[in-house]
């Protein structure tokens, strides 16, 4: 009876702990986020974006229903995938248009994403 006692309370004890399990790994090729329609962001997350060119680029979030432009940042872009991030703690919850133009206003890439 006295063991029963001392594994009692070890069997509680085992048995109230979260199971152990081995963390998935995933693949995670690097998508560029104008090849989906509409992503969700949060502030700090990075993203890539494939370019044609090198060159100079404005990065513009306008907002999709009053379209009031948030942001314009100019960046180097060089050709293949550029790794960029987004900050949007300052900005209100909702939809954006995330847009990529070149040095002459043309829009080169655009898409939908929400925060």
């Amino acid at each position: 009876m006295k063991k029963l006692i001392y594994i009692l309370p070890l069997l509680l004890l085992l048995g109230c702990t979260k199971d152990i399990l081995e963390p998935e790994i995933y693949n995670q090729t690097p998508i560029d986020i104008f090849e989906v329609q509409s992503s969700v962001v949060k502030d700090g997350d990075s993203f890539n974006i494939n370019l044609d060119l090198d060159g100079e680029y404005k990065l513009s979030l306008v907002d999709e229903f009053t379209k009031i432009t948030h942001t314009n940042e100019v960046f180097d872009g060089k050709v293949g995938t550029n790794k960029l991030y987004i900050y949007t703690k300052a900005l209100p919850k909702g939809s954006y248009n995330l847009i990529i133009k070149d040095k002459n206003e043309n829009i080169i890439k655009q898409t939908t994403i929400k925060l």
